[in-house]
């Protein structure tokens, strides 16, 4: 009788550590799920990029170029608060007509062409690696529609964390 009791209370353990495995499971699923990217349009991060500054996130709709080549190096136009200005001038007096765009070492800035909104320019910038890697991909073709994921700001720039080919 004690063996039964043994493998009686041993089964109903067991049962009881499936049923706790299961629940786990389930409950990482569901965070893993809820944590999950969502790639939004280029326009929208265009139209406020302020309202996305240190969040990780994917856009969609955007071209890359690779074979661009900057007439000043390091350096883009400054983004225009939303709205603008009443006399469409820079903000910050002498020398804001051109921000830096300092990438770290072993960065390279990308060219990033907002298909809805072109003349929407800020700071990217990619590790070296991947950009060489995105170059072979591209079997070095000039511009290229991606999908990016980068965290960063509109004053620092945004550092490219991943790429998809392709729309």
């Amino acid at each position: 009788m004690n063996g039964t009791v043994f493998v009686n209370g041993w089964l109903s353990g067991a049962k009881r550590m499936k049923k706790a495995i299961w629940v786990m499971l389930i409950t990482i699923g569901f965070i893993g799920s809820s944590k999950g990217q969502m790639a939004i349009s280029g326009g929208i991060f265009a139209e406020n990029p302020t309202r996305f500054n240190g969040r990780m996130i994917t856009v969609k709709n955007i071209r890359l170029n690779l074979n661009s080549h900057n007439s000043v190096p390091g350096t883009v136009p400054p983004v225009n608060p939303p709205g603008g200005n009443a006399n469409n001038t820079p903000i910050g007096g002498v020398g804001s007509n051109i921000q830096r765009c300092n990438p770290p070492r072993g960065f390279k800035m990308l060219d990033v062409e907002f298909i809805e909104k072109p003349e929407f320019e800020s700071c990217f910038f990619i590790a070296e690696s991947m950009y060489n890697q995105l170059k072979k991909e591209t079997l070095g073709q000039g511009k290229v529609d991606v999908q990016l994921t980068f965290r960063g700001d509109n004053r620092t720039g945004y550092n490219v964390m991943s790429y998809r080919l392709g729309r």
